[in-house]
């Protein structure tokens, strides 16, 4: 199947597709951007990093664009040292992202390694000068041919990104929904007032998120997710609309965790 999914070869999205999909054909993209202008029509985007938050990027565009969200995939961020040497003691530098480096300090101590920020995981494992080593996914060892001198070498073990599929067929009974929320008018009490529409309706929410419209400062929209679908949730709806623009993006089953 062919996906869009922000690239290089080898990035963790590139192990996240590769572990939801079957017979996947990557098409990688260099933006998050480009992935949603890209004409293949099945999608894979970062939503959500339990460090980092939410991924504004993706939850602007998926408002801006007319994608449906069919499926989510957790993704567990485990680096992998790989390197053309034989040991880690023939390492004396490391190599990465410097989200990666900043995650792996105490392996970099371990050793005494010197670091190299690199532009992503992939290419730091893609471009190896000799005595080098990368923090990368696991699956640059196969790419790029390397070989494996550690596995989840990261300080913690909490670091887990959530990707969102758009437009695939959706494989299981859907257990969640996705929605924007745009209040007609900035009063005092809005969110409350549209939260409870949820609350009333016995629907726990598992992630919102607010992000500015751009049309005006002080301006805000509401990503949400929802634990419901159906009728339940269309009552909410109805609720919620009497406060401004509900968008269903999609309905689809919760990941695995």
């Amino acid at each position: 199947m062919k996906v869009a999914l922000l690239g290089p070869e080898g990035t963790f999205t590139h192990q996240a597709a590769e572990e939801y999909f079957t017979d996947l054909q990557p098409c990688f993209c260099s933006t998050i951007e480009e992935v949603f202008e890209s004409d293949i029509e099945v999608k894979l985007v970062p939503v959500e990093n339990s460090l980092g938050g939410g991924v504004r990027d993706t939850i602007d565009l998926l408002r801006e664009s007319e994608n449906n969200v069919t499926g989510e995939k957790l993704l567990p961020i485990n680096h992998t040292v790989v390197s053309s040497e034989e040991s880690i003691e023939d390492v004396d530098t490391v190599v990465s992202h410097p989200q990666a480096l900043a995650q792996c300090q105490n392996f970099v101590a371990k050793y005494g390694l010197d670091t190299r920020e690199a532009d992503s995981t992939a290419d730091a494992a893609e471009k190896l000068s000799s005595g080098e080593a990368a923090l990368a996914s696991k699956v640059t060892a196969d790419i790029y041919d390397l070989n494996v001198l550690g596995k989840s070498v990261q300080d913690e073990d909490t670091n887990t990104t959530r990707f969102l599929i758009l437009n695939s067929e959706v494989g299981a009974k859907p257990s969640k929904t996705s929605l924007i929320l745009e209040p007609e008018e900035d009063r005092p009490g809005i969110l409350h007032a549209m939260l409870s529409c949820f609350s009333g309706h016995q629907i726990n929410l598992t992630h919102i998120q607010s992000r500015p419209t751009k049309q005006e400062l002080g301006k805000y929209y509401f990503y949400v997710e929802a634990e419901v679908h159906g009728q339940k949730l269309e009552k909410a709806v109805k609720a919620l609309e009497t406060y401004g623009h509900v968008d269903k993006l999609g309905e689809y089953p919760e990941a695995e965790k």
